[in-house]
């Protein structure tokens, strides 16, 4: 039941697929309160945290009693939290291997965008894959330290590239050529055994990110592999969702074209082609 609960006297709107743990614990930094008591407001107290997007313990009267909280309506809250909108379905439990494997990463959102709307507290968002990049400014998403991609223009291609593979293929199919060519070649990067010119690539974008400062100074974080084998991992997501090169006897030999590489370079990595595209 609602009756009897207030707005509260300060409501920031949520952000575009902002986590539901990234918006209540706002809530609660802007009335100063904690979350343990914002959260009592909406039902059972909980300690929520920002990257949390589950609603497995929510119930349609915890919904209502936070539009009320925040004077929005419950479709304004589920179109920005979509995981608000499977409150009370009985089958919300029951999730498949597959959108467990292509659920979006919660990242923070650009710092540099919330800061242009005037939000300075931290804002996770449910990032997918395809949202790598944030073009206004240049800035890479799919991690904690949003490097700038200016002196990285072929990253900012990519993505746009990625963009249109997501806008005309199939979900999850998309998703899943991207995440088997991230891994494929984040093992590769690892291997150690890639040919001198992918080497040359990944170490040039490595070294424009600068030195970790809290990382392996030897080895550097699966985040930053993943930015630097990033258009890599775009032109292969473009070959492996492609129905034709599927199981195709000369997958491989296509495979070194598109990276721009002789074909026995890939002989030492024969696993990045062999198993062929992960389907859903």
């Amino acid at each position: 039941m609602t009756t009897g609960l207030r707005s509260l006297p300060l409501a920031p709107p949520p952000v575009h697929h902002e986590t539901i743990g990234s918006y209540l614990n706002r809530l609660a930094d802007a009335n100063h309160l904690t979350i343990g008591y914002l959260s009592s407001l909406i039902g059972p107290s909980r300690q929520h945290r920002r990257v949390d997007n589950r609603v497995g313990y929510w119930t349609p009267d915890g919904l209502s009693r936070l539009a009320a909280l925040t004077g929005r309506s419950t479709s304004t809250l589920i179109r920005a939290m979509p995981p608000l909108g499977s409150i009370g379905d009985p089958l919300r439990h029951l999730r498949s291997a597959t959108e467990e494997v292509v659920e979006p990463r919660r990242r923070p959102a650009c710092r540099l965008c919330m800061a242009r709307r005037h939000i300075h507290g931290l804002v996770v968002r449910s990032t997918p894959h395809h949202e790598a990049v944030c073009h206004r400014h240049h800035r890479w998403l799919l991690g904690d330290e949003q490097h700038d991609l200016t002196q990285l223009p072929e990253v900012l291609r990519a993505n746009l590239r990625h963009q249109r593979i997501v806008r005309r293929g199939v979900h999850p199919s998309t998703t899943l050529a991207y995440i088997d060519a991230r891994d494929r070649l984040t093992r590769w990067f690892n291997s150690e055994s890639s040919g001198e010119s992918l080497r040359q690539r990944w170490n040039r974008r490595l070294d424009v990110l600068g030195k970790d400062p809290f990382g392996d100074p030897h080895r550097p974080s699966e985040a930053r592999i993943e930015l630097a084998t990033y258009p890599e991992a775009v032109a292969l997501t473009v070959l492996f969702s492609a129905p034709y090169w599927r199981d195709h006897p000369q997958l491989p030999a296509e495979a070194a074209r598109r990276l721009g590489i002789a074909p026995q370079q890939l002989l030492p990595a024969e696993t990045l082609v062999r198993a062929g595209p992960l389907r859903p």
